[in-house]
């Protein structure tokens, strides 16, 4: 008999930021660095991230944003957690972007 043919194993899936902020389990706030709140320092930050399929964040890249804010920004989006997204009934990794917006208040 010929072999049975063997399902590909499924790759990254990419989430709009919408869908993939609306599976966080925990998504921290980043600190303010005490340099950016000196000089009074505004203005969103976009991190890209890749999620496992246990939910953890394994990595994050700074897309976009202001250097000062950067650094704190990648440390909140690598404590996020998030439920593990499910394709064909097996858990994938997932790939979107976190966008925190820093305000001084």
């Amino acid at each position: 008999p010929p072999p049975v043919p063997v399902p590909p194993k499924p790759t990254t899936l990419r989430q709009p930021s919408t869908v993939l902020i609306s599976h966080a389990v925990s998504l921290p706030q980043p600190q303010y660095p005490q340099l950016a709140r000196q000089i009074r320092l505004q203005g969103p930050v976009n991190i890209q991230i890749l999620v496992d399929e246990q939910g953890k964040v394994i990595s994050a890249q700074a897309v976009s944003g202001h250097p000062l804010l950067l650094s704190a920004a990648k440390e909140a989006a690598l404590r996020a957690r998030f439920t593990p997204t499910m394709l064909s009934g097996q858990a994938v990794k997932v790939q979107g972007v976190i966008t925190y917006n820093f305000v001084m208040q």
